[in-house]
């Protein structure tokens, strides 16, 4: 609950899942017991990108940051490359609270040029699995954000192996007659 004047930060969190890129839109509902503002919906505007190096003003070399119990103390690295004409400045809006440290290129990146963005989880955090996103925004004339995924879980998924498909055959049986 929210005191009258009062404000809050609320967690709006939207999972593709298995979504083909494309343009996509969702809206959220707000529920307010303030009867002269009644409820009332927030949207959420984007695009969904399968391929991170297809991106455009920014190229990034991975599609996120994925962390394990046996990768925790590492820190994961992902190179963002300028690809447009322009100088881009780049500005940090969220990340995921004290879970992880993040080393952020807040400066200006030339035409061409790559600069990374570290992450490592923090020595404090409890170990819970969670997915999480931090997201930039580019001084560019569209304001360009992008929200990169950072994920902690217990274990790696299991790959299974496809089972090996046994070439098929046929036994012939010559029978005996007696001519």
């Amino acid at each position: 609950m929210v005191a009258v004047g009062d404000s809050a930060e609320v967690e709006l969190i939207f999972s593709s899942g298995r979504r083909r890129a494309g343009k996509l839109y969702k809206k959220a509902t707000v529920t307010c017991n303030d009867h002269s503002r009644g409820n009332f919906q927030i949207g959420l505007k984007g695009n969904i990108y399968n391929n991170p190096d297809s991106l455009y003003p920014l190229t990034l070399s991975e599609a996120g940051f994925q962390f394990y119990p046996e990768n925790r103390d590492r820190e994961l690295k992902i190179e963002i490359k300028n690809v447009s004409q322009e100088k881009l400045k780049l500005r940090l809006v969220t990340t995921p609270g004290n879970m992880v440290k993040i080393d952020f290129p807040g400066k200006e990146i030339k035409p061409g040029k790559s600069k990374e963005i570290k992450v490592k989880i923090d020595k404090s955090f409890d170990g819970n699995a969670f997915k999480k996103s931090l997201t930039f925004e580019l001084n560019d004339s569209a304001s360009t954000r992008y929200s990169v995924p950072i994920l902690f879980a217990k274990a790696k998924p299991i790959k299974r192996a496809a089972k090996p498909v046994k070439p098929a055959t046929a036994s012939i049986k010559k029978s005996k007659s007696g001519n």
